[in-house]
């Protein structure tokens, strides 16, 4: 939007600046108000007031009026040499005796110049309307007939008859509007960077205070009226010391040194608050503070993580979804619930495809962190590097191909919930030593970082390993192993769990075909075949081979010949055992696809990289 020039202006004048206006439209809108004396200030006010100009124009008795009323600036038309030269000449040419009437005080060096002139020029001012209308009658009773001055002389003039010639010139008047130019734009500027900053300081989620060097407040924004629970009325313009209670922002007025994460008790408030000297040239002229109540940041902090949860980081599975009846797993159930209930470190134990996640996360959501992230990784299924990077972040910079703006790591993620640490027992020793930091002292700093951030997380692990045979070989660390084994839980393989591998293929085999019947289901799956299969890949493997199942069954198929197409292989192998012949077959079916390939062999990813590396 273009800054605006409200003109004052009157008759003549008026004519003057509309025949120069087009050099300016491009620039600035110009708005001319035609009127004089009693008429000009209410109008020129009404348009401050209802900020329809940023600069005024005006001239004569109109310029000295608007000057001792108007807050905003004011550029008058001068009345330059040349203008008042040209005018005379103009007057020269109707008479030899000349009048020259300006509006409360006299032309600068207008009497130097008349005494080179060869003929006579009298200068008056006047004040008022009558007080003109008297010098006009008393030059016409002295004979002069001729008469110089602005556009309310001339009109003046005009009326009794005589000869008027204007003082102003385009030239003035184009100098005046150059001037006015350059101040609206230059306030319209500082009106827009002030708006910005008034809006900032508004919406700013600290509370800020600023005062002046005598320690007046001159700036309290709205959230500082928030924290404090102190109007803006009653602190603008007064001492600081006298408006809020316990400050200490005059220590930075009077020794003026930055005092920054301080905190403070504002009544029964608690703050953090930095607050520095504002310095000019050198010279301390005021101090300001910026500060938040600790209890907004931890509710801020709060949401920003339940943002995160929402996000994914959540447990989708609680203890109630683990399937089974048998004595083992009721026994391992009933301790995951009492664990959960605790705020201790768990480790879960148990042969590949058991279902240690499926714990941790019903741990998760039975616990007082279960609003909050749920945060699971696989410490075996990325190189040490990746991994560090993604458990304890990175800050911009701090290596090739690094995120502008750094990252924050899955331990501050968890902030507030639970990080899952499955397959614990493939972390280097180095990220070891940084794991049991974190254990011990809840902090974490991010790669390339020099801060330290607080972290309130639960950790739970889980390997398929003994951890102590890792410990007895120094693959692993002892105070690391203790710190971690507070709770342990045993899951027990498939094979030790009963009936459980007929109830949860039924379960699965129900919902991926759910038009066979029960006692079809019942019947399929109490084959002997499938009775005596001992599950090496446990419920991983069971449910692969449900699905298996789900696509090859048809009504009327032989539930031998089914059951041996899809088992004959697996009831000749040792628990846990896969020969390599079998990964290779379906490797090569799969196109080399890994992920694939653990799937369909009932193995998770970092089981057969195992195997295909032994």
């Amino acid at each position: 939007m273009k800054p605006t020039i409200g003109i004052m202006s009157y008759r003549w004048l008026t004519s003057l600046i509309q025949s120069i206006a087009y050099k300016y439209t491009d620039t600035v809108k110009l708005i001319t108000v035609d009127t004089i004396l009693d008429n000009v200030l209410p109008k020129a006010l009404e348009m401050e007031e209802n900020q329809e100009a940023d600069v005024f124009v005006s001239a004569g008795g109109n310029a000295r009026l608007l000057s001792r009323h108007l807050k905003s600036p004011l550029i008058e038309v001068q009345v330059t040499g040349f203008d008042i030269l040209l005018a005379l000449k103009k007057a020269r040419e109707y008479s030899e005796r000349i009048g020259v009437i300006t509006y409360q005080s006299k032309i600068p060096c207008l009497e130097e110049v008349t005494n080179m002139l060869t003929f006579s020029v009298r200068e008056l001012t006047y004040t008022t309307i009558e007080e003109l209308d008297s010098i006009l009658d008393i030059l016409q009773a002295e004979g002069i007939e001729t008469i110089v001055g602005s556009s309310l002389v001339m009109e003046r003039a005009q009326l009794r008859g005589m000869s008027g010639i204007f003082i102003y010139s385009t030239q003035g008047i184009s100098l005046a509007l150059d001037a006015a130019v350059k101040v609206a734009i230059s306030k319209k500027i500082e009106s827009e960077r002030a708006e910005r900053f008034r809006i900032i300081i508004d919406f700013a989620y600290s509370g800020i205070i600023a005062t002046d060097k005598d320690g007046k407040v001159t700036v309290f924004n709205p959230s500082a009226e928030k924290i404090m629970g102190i109007p803006k009325r009653k602190v603008l313009g007064n001492k600081v010391e006298d408006v809020i209670p316990n400050t200490k922002l005059m220590n930075v007025l009077n020794n003026p040194k930055p005092e920054l994460n301080q905190l403070q008790s504002i009544g029964e408030i608690k703050i953090i608050t930095n607050r520095i000297p504002i310095i000019v040239n050198g010279e301390v002229t005021g101090a300001v503070a910026s500060f938040q109540d600790i209890g907004s940041i931890q509710r801020a902090e709060e949401t920003i993580r339940k943002r995160l949860y929402e996000k994914g980081f959540l447990a989708k599975s609680s203890l109630n979804d683990i399937i089974g009846k048998s004595e083992a797993i009721r026994q391992i159930k009933n301790e995951a619930y009492r664990y959960a209930k605790t705020d201790s470190i768990i480790l879960i134990m148990g042969e590949t495809g058991t279902g240690k996640e499926i714990f941790a996360q019903g741990i998760h959501n039975y616990s007082l962190r279960s609003k909050h992230p749920f945060v699971a990784v696989n410490c075996a299924a990325l190189p040490e590097n990746l991994l560090e990077s993604e458990l304890f972040g990175y800050e911009e910079g701090a290596f090739t191909g690094a995120r502008k703006g750094g990252k924050p790591g899955l331990f501050e993620l968890a902030h507030g919930g639970t990080i899952f640490l499955d397959e614990i027992g493939e972390i280097s020793p180095k990220l070891q030593a940084r794991l049991l930091r974190v254990l011990e002292e809840h902090e974490v700093m991010r790669i390339g970082g020099d801060k330290i951030t607080t972290v309130n997380i639960r950790v739970l692990a889980a390997t398929n390993k003994k951890l102590w045979d890792l410990v007895a070989r120094g693959d692993f660390r002892e105070d690391l192993y203790y710190r971690i084994n507070v709770f342990e839980l045993q899951i027990p393989p498939l094979r030790e769990r009963g009936e459980d591998a007929f109830l949860l293929g039924s379960k699965f085999l129900s919902k991926l075909r759910p038009e066979i019947d029960d006692k079809e289901i019942s019947k399929l799956l109490g084959h002997p075949l499938y009775r005596a299969y001992h599950w090496p890949g446990n419920i991983r493997e069971l449910k692969n081979v449900i699905e298996r199942i789900s696509v090859l069954y048809e009504v009327g198929v032989n539930h031998t010949s089914l059951l041996t197409t899809i088992l004959r292989k697996k009831t000749i192998e040792s628990p846990g055992y896969l020969e390599v012949e079998e990964i290779y077959k379906v490797l090569k079916d799969v196109r080399g696809n890994k992920t694939e390939a653990a799937r369909r062999l009932g193995i998770s990813r970092t089981s057969l990289w195992r195997k295909l590396n032994s």
